[in-house]
């Protein structure tokens, strides 16, 4: 019996951990998901989002960043964001544009990892990091990519998103947008980069590698 369970409990490990991250996302979403420095919003929720990618592999990855986007989108029914400005103008593809780069950048960060360098503390570091750092690069990038994709002509033609940024753009829609984000998400990387590996690194320690 006890050595039923012994080999039971490495595969328990992954979808308890996995639904641990879930959790915290949901939390992070719904209550102190952001921190707010002058006037910079960086957001945490792709914070385990990447430790669970990188740790879990890109099956768990792509579930966490499933939750990831699915409580960004029921939450802008709540709050007073851009996004809920965008969700009047048209709800499916503001669900897309919630759902599907989370889900992507759960994905795509696992997967690399998979076939990465780690045969060496060394090389398993700069792996964890680049990937945790990939994980907010894909975020910000899809997020913002479909935002202009799916709404380039509400930035220049409709009150509500025109009076929530502030402006009227002028020039090239895609740079107004992504300017519109570009310290948080540097911060954000950095962020994920720094935390995201010293999680990474502690879990692998503390798991010795066999999970």
């Amino acid at each position: 019996m006890a050595k039923v369970q012994k080999n039971a409990a490495p595969k328990l490990f992954k979808p308890v951990f996995a639904a641990l991250l879930a959790a915290l996302i949901v939390l992070l979403t719904f209550t102190v998901g952001s921190l707010r420095i002058g006037p910079l919003t960086i957001t945490l929720n792709c914070l385990p989002l990447a430790v669970g990618a990188v740790f879990l592999g890109p099956l768990y990855g792509a579930i966490l960043g499933l939750v990831f986007g699915l409580c960004s989108f029921f939450a802008s029914f709540t709050s007073a964001s851009l996004t809920t400005v965008l969700l009047n103008v048209n709800p499916f593809l503001t669900f897309l544009m919630c759902v599907v780069p989370r889900v992507i950048c759960g994905w795509v960060p696992g997967l690399l990892f998979k076939v990465m360098p780690k045969d060496n503390e060394p090389k398993r570091l700069a792996s964890s990091a680049l990937c945790c750092g990939l994980t907010t690069v894909l975020n910000t990038v899809g997020f913002l990519g479909l935002m202009w994709v799916f709404f380039r002509d509400a930035f220049v033609s409709n009150a509500d998103v025109i009076s929530k940024v502030g402006n009227k753009p002028t020039g090239n829609i895609f740079v107004f947008i992504f300017a519109l984000a570009t310290i948080n998400a540097v911060i954000e990387i950095a962020v994920n980069l720094v935390l995201g590996t010293a999680i990474c690194r502690a879990l692998t320690a503390v798991t010795k590698n066999k999970i």
